[in-house]
Parts: C-alpha cells; structure tokens; sequence
C-alpha cells in the first residue's frame, strides 16, 4: 500500500529555519527595545540642549519601542516580518549610528545644541553666553572683536575645540544599535542580505577613511 503524504502548497519552512527567525526577532526586539530605552534616558540628559534634541530624542525612542513591539507580536504570531519595514528599520538604525558619529566626531551639529532660555524670562544663562561666544563651525571668540589690519580681515581668538568624546550612555546606546542591526539584516531574505552586508561593509570603509583623512575622530 502506498502512502501519499499532502504537504500543503506555501507552507512556511519547518526546522531550523523556523526557529532561527523567532530567535532572530527576539533579539531584534530587545535590542530595539533597549535602544529605545536609552534614548529616553538620554534625552533626560540632554534637558539643557534644547527643545529641538529632546524632541528627537523622544521621538526615536517612540520609534524604536514601537517597533520592538512590532516584533515580538510577529514573534508571537510565528509570522514573517514584512521585508520592507524591517529594511526601512535597518535603514533607520544605521542612520542613527551615522548622526551619533557626526554629532561626536565632528562640530557641524554643535549650533543646533541652544541651550533653554531662564524660566522667569528671556535672559540667558552663562551657559547659553558662552555657546553662543563661539561660531560654531570656526570656533572664532566674537567677544574679542576682530583684528584692525589693512587688507583681508582676519578673525581674532584662538579656535575653540568643539569635538565631543563618547560618554557610557551614547556607547552603550550604540552597541545596543549594532545588535540590532546584526538582528535586522539577519531578518532579510536571502536574496537581500549579502547586498546589505556589502553595503554596510562599504560604509564603514567610507568612515575609516574620513577618520584617516581627519575629517572624523
């Protein structure tokens, strides 16, 4: 007697391959999760940036916790995350990582730090006169004025350092975005992947080689 065994047409794959995406997207979850965590906490930290960075800060850790709730509901379910959204996430996540990079290793962000104005009025805290000595991006002192010479006017002051150094809270956020990105190109297909990973491999030869140029660092 011959037994015929109806294996149902679109059935998602059984074994390992199961098991190893309901990994992939708890690790995924959490990471994001955690990620979203540490914005609030940073976006505490930066009270005295101003409006427009607790404000973006708030809003990707809304981002980040949506999503890992997103992804342990997929989870739940045993579903398959939609491709596009988990790409448009990566996509996201690596952007973070490249601002996080600029904002630390560069100055060009630094005249978008304003810190609040005082809660009885309009004056301006010490701290708000002396961000606001400095320009920004030359680092010239414009309360020392500018020297009187014929010719080509040239700034006065020395220039002002204005790179910042990682603290622990930006590094643990940080490590905690590389996890996730390790857990959302893990979640792509297979025909996806490998350009991603090219992709990500190139971007990080593009930052060594601003590093080397000076650029960052």
């Amino acid at each position: 007697m011959n037994t015929v065994v109806a294996i149902p047409v679109g059935a998602p794959p059984e074994g390992r391959t199961g098991r190893g995406r309901t990994w992939w997207l708890g690790v995924t979850a959490l990471g994001a999760g955690a990620a979203g965590a540490l914005h609030v906490a940073t976006a505490v930290d930066h009270l005295g940036a101003g409006e427009l960075a607790v404000g973006f800060f708030l809003l990707t850790a809304l981002a980040q916790g949506g999503f890992a709730g997103w992804l342990l509901l997929t989870s739940l379910t045993r579903s398959t995350p939609d491709r596009r959204l988990v790409a448009l996430a990566l996509l996201g996540t690596v952007g973070l990582l490249a601002l996080y990079l600029v904002a630390h290793a560069t100055s060009l962000l630094d005249a978008f730090a304003v810190a609040d104005h005082a809660a009885g009025g309009h004056a301006h805290t010490d701290k708000t006169e002396r961000m606001l000595q400095f320009d920004p991006v030359t680092g010239v002192d414009y309360f020392s004025g500018m020297s009187q010479v014929d010719g080509p006017v040239a700034m006065a002051g020395d220039p002002v350092a204005t790179r910042h150094g990682p603290e622990l809270l930006g590094t643990v956020t940080v490590a905690v975005e590389l996890l996730t990105v390790l857990g959302l190109t893990a979640l792509l297909p297979s025909s996806w992947r490998r350009t991603t990973v090219n992709a990500l491999f190139a971007l990080g030869g593009l930052a060594w080689i601003l590093w080397f140029a000076g650029v960052l660092g």
